[in-house]
């Protein structure tokens, strides 16, 4: 088994290894697929990624969607955690800052 570090920034902690995602003391709900692109965005604090790119590195076999599917995932991620973290790159895809 590997075990992946728990990310914290500010009250926001995603917890990998139980798939968890708190801000503070509240749990947040976010599906599989939320869970990992919230997950591979923090991993990657600072860094402007293509929603190609995040979708390449989230799929499961079982997710067939397409890369224009990362748009909702992050439009649903921030209404769930309620912060500004993900920003838009306009004409490119997203970034993590916190």
């Amino acid at each position: 088994m590997v075990v992946k570090p728990v990310l914290i920034y500010g009250n926001l902690c995603i917890d990998p290894n139980q798939r968890k995602v708190c801000i503070g003391e509240e749990n947040v709900r976010l599906t599989t697929m939320e869970f990992d692109v919230l997950y591979y965005l923090a991993s990657h604090p600072g860094w402007s990624l293509t929603r190609e790119q995040i979708y390449q590195c989230v799929r499961r076999d079982d997710f067939s969607a397409g890369p224009e599917s990362v748009t909702s995932r992050i439009y649903q991620i921030r209404k769930k955690i309620k912060t500004d973290a993900i920003c838009t790159i306009y004409g490119y895809g997203y970034r993590f800052e916190l």
